[in-house]
């Protein structure tokens, strides 16, 4: 982007003016201010994104970055003329308001239409028309007056936290356990052993033993899914475990979850923390490590990752699945998922038991990533990899324009 600036009349240096179409993706808006600072953010808005708050939305957020924004509301999603119209009794306004001003267009947001009657209105009047594109993350610059095409600019990490992620996509972050320092104490205690179940899940799932420590864990604990209570501490394998089986307990022994003995079928759960973490907690604690050895800006559980402006969504699956029951699972994590990552960003499932066909068919339609536990052991490299991706690839949306 230009980095010249004029000075007005006096020798101060112009107000700086980015001009907004407000449309449901938040991001595209808000990235290109971030990168650049605006002293005041304009917002276009049509009366179905007022009705919706959208615009509220995002003044909230400029309002945490000391970045003025004004609704201007009416803006017409339909008619060439009323856009025409509209545009340029907007910068009218914007004129009058700060002689001089260096405006900046934002060009993503909006109907086809609406874009297109921005640019013809803004054309002479702003100092740069720009188009965030999506699906390469970078900044499109249209050409200056004279057509002369300008080199795209690579966006920046701008949103570099979960709870900022999120409420550019409209939730409100209350908090997560890994904000505990006391939590990721316990959990770093935990490291060992949840990175051997990671790393063996393979291994040790091929004959159900993630399976079957799972049911006993369950079966210490209280009949509630949430509550933290040992009530049976003592439980019992139906054979003796040998082989994998006794290498991962020895495992589990060492690391203080369970008290057993080599060539016994008892198991005794240390306390109700430990048959909550064999039961399940384990594979998110191993999620968690790993984005967090592979460097990503903010990790939470259960376990959204940020990482060069888009959110990696991880659920995370120690349960049998049932055939019944995979529309469910798939629809809850992709309509979540869907609706926190936003247009940047993934959802994964990373499960310890196989998953049915009709998940993994289900998955693929949602655009769920199956990470199976044949690739568990290899969640570093694909973290790793979804990280440093290159800039292009398929968008999650037509990324021609934004619809209103």
């Amino acid at each position: 982007m230009r980095s010249a600036s004029r000075r007005i009349p006096g020798g101060a240096h112009p107000v700086k003016i980015h001009v907004v179409i407000v449309s449901d993706q938040t991001l595209p808006n808000l990235i290109p201010i971030l990168m650049m600072r605006p002293d005041k953010v304009y917002l276009a808005c049509s009366h179905a994104m007022k009705s919706r708050g959208l615009d509220r939305q995002i003044k909230r957020l400029l309002e945490q970055e000391a970045i003025g924004a004004e609704t201007k509301s009416g803006a017409p999603n339909a008619g060439l003329k009323s856009i025409h119209d509209y545009a340029r009794w907007l910068a009218a306004q914007i004129q009058q308001a700060h002689p001089g001003a260096e405006i900046v267009l934002n060009a993503t947001g909006g109907t086809k239409l609406m874009s297109l009657g921005f640019v013809e209105v803004f054309r002479d009047i702003a100092r740069e028309i720009i188009y965030t594109d999506t699906s390469h993350r970078r900044i499109e610059i249209f050409p200056d007056g004279s057509g002369t095409a300008l080199p795209p600019v690579e966006m920046r990490n701008v949103l570099v936290d979960v709870p900022r992620y999120l409420a550019a996509q409209g939730f409100r972050y209350v908090g997560a356990r890994s904000d505990d320092p006391a939590w990721r104490e316990q959990v770093a205690s935990r490291k060992a052993i949840s990175t051997y179940l990671g790393k063996h899940a393979e291994a040790i799932q091929v004959q159900d033993f993630i399976g079957a420590i799972n049911g006993l864990a369950n079966s210490a604990l209280g009949k509630q899914v949430n509550e933290a209570v040992l009530r049976e501490p003592r439980q019992s394998f139906r054979t003796i475990p040998r082989g994998k089986w006794a290498r991962a307990l020895a495992q589990m022994a060492r690391a203080r979850l369970v008290d057993w003995r080599d060539g016994g079928c008892q198991i005794h759960f240390i306390d109700a923390e430990s048959a909550l973490f064999l039961r399940g907690g384990w594979l998110e604690e191993y999620a968690w490590h790993v984005v967090q050895g592979e460097g990503a800006w903010d990790a939470r559980c259960n376990v959204e990752v940020t990482a060069a402006n888009e959110l990696l969504v991880m659920e995370c699956k120690t349960l049998r699945y049932q055939e019944e029951n995979d529309n469910q699972i798939a629809y809850k994590i992709d309509s979540l998922g869907q609706q926190m990552r936003g247009l940047f960003g993934e959802t994964w499932l990373l499960s310890a038991r196989e998953p049915t066909d009709t998940l993994l068919e289900r998955a693929r339609r949602a655009r769920i990533r199956i990470v199976a536990p044949a690739e568990l052991p290899g969640l570093p490299s694909a973290v790793r990899d979804w990280m440093n991706r290159p800039n292009e690839g398929e968008p999650l949306l037509d990324n021609t324009l934004l619809n209103d």
